[in-house]
């Protein structure tokens, strides 16, 4: 094939993914729902529960505890599994019971062991599930920072008339509290931009597809009824992406699915707390997100790469697309870090952005490779191959 016109199609087709995934950033910035957007519901208040997964997790419980028992938000409980934690983790949630008028209960869970065929969280969320009282339930992880309106707002789109004839809940889309420059650039290849330049956020979850439910673990409010009509999390298995596989579950069975709403406003979590913290944490659910098998994973990332490089390397070849396509680009990651709150500036180095998720991929595929994993003090054995 003559080089010119290969050069051409590769920038024909790299320009027009990058036209295609700006469409569809602009859509979801203008028309997915945000947390907070709706009025204030007015009818008979549901009692709500909010249901905490807890390993080792000293540093963050008083901080999740503080912003939580500060909502504003009336009737509701809060239930703290504490799964095998080996810090203060119980004796810190205990140290709240005293100074709160929103029902706090601290249990300690059934020990998990690699036997059960369940991923440990998944089998924590599923004993707090059984303990919850709440109409809905809302799952939520350690790390997270709600505003004291969280919660309120949270229910406020889920009471909106005809709302539980169309979905079964709501997973917020959180900003994220990044503590390094590194974290700050890899986290929106992660956690932001794939769902806003692939998913219409806007109605993927009204979609008959599987591809298109989705869910955030880190914040998953969901109508009792159903998922316990779904089974929950009891049959998830093992998987490390529990909460999207909770969606799919749901949706299969229930017909409605879980809808995305952009909660930068209202929800901040603080993942990770350092470079080797974030690597660790995201070498265990790297491949799973980005394609399920290691050989589906590299493609991901080879094509993330070769388009999204594209106003550097097309250049040469068709500068008048490459040149459109900076624009292009530049504009999508403006819209995508207004949405989470992410630093603008840190735009300035995208290829080092992408170098890093490079360097975050090779990480995911050796942790695969090896079939095993360790968090928080956690030996577990899971391999997509």
């Amino acid at each position: 094939m003559d080089l010119t016109l290969l050069s051409n199609i590769v920038s024909l087709i790299s320009f027009s993914v990058i036209v295609i995934s700006t469409i569809m950033v602009i859509l979801n910035a203008i028309f997915a729902t945000k947390l907070g957007s709706v009025t204030e519901y007015s009818g008979e208040k549901p009692l709500v529960s909010l249901l905490i997964p807890v390993r080792n997790e000293a540093e963050n419980i008083p901080h999740l505890l503080t912003n939580l028992l500060a909502s504003t938000y009336r009737p509701m409980e809060v239930i703290i599994l504490d799964d095998e934690s080996h810090d203060d983790s119980s004796a810190i949630a205990n140290s709240f019971l005293s100074n709160t008028t929103i029902p706090l209960k601290i249990v300690r869970g059934v020990p998990w062991n690699d036997s059960k065929e369940i991923s440990g969280k998944a089998h924590a969320c599923a004993q707090l599930a059984d303990l919850a009282n709440g109409d809905i339930l809302i799952f939520c992880d350690a790390d997270v920072r709600p505003s004291p309106s969280a919660v309120r707002c949270t229910v406020d789109l889920l009471m909106q008339p005809r709302a539980r004839e169309l979905m079964s809940g709501l997973s917020a889309l959180p900003a994220q509290s990044c503590q390094g420059l590194r974290e700050r650039l890899l986290i929106p290849w992660i956690m932001h931009l794939p769902l806003m330049m692939s998913l219409p956020l806007f109605c993927s979850w009204r979609l008959p597809l599987q591809s298109m439910q989705m869910a955030n673990g880190q914040w998953v409010a969901i109508f009792k009824r159903d998922y316990c009509k779904s089974g929950g999390h009891r049959g998830l298995g093992s998987t490390p992406l529990e909460d999207v596989e909770l969606a799919r579950q749901i949706h299969r069975v229930t017909g409605r699915g879980l809808q995305p709403v952009l909660s930068a406003s209202h929800i901040r979590v603080s993942m990770y707390p350092d470079w080797r913290a974030t690597l660790a944490g995201f070498s265990k659910n790297l491949v799973a997100i980005g394609g399920g098998t290691p050989s589906v994973f590299r493609c991901v990332i080879g094509f993330i790469n070769f388009v999204f490089l594209f106003p550097i390397w097309g250049y040469f070849f068709r500068p008048e697309l490459a040149f459109i396509s900076l624009c292009l680009l530049a504009l999508s990651r403006v819209l995508v870090a207004k949405c989470f709150m992410m630093p603008l500036r840190d735009l300035l180095l995208h290829p080092l952005s992408l170098l890093l998720l490079d360097i975050a991929a090779y990480k995911a595929l050796r942790t695969s490779q090896s079939g095993r994993y360790e968090w928080k003090g956690r030996l577990i054995k899971w391999s997509p191959i």
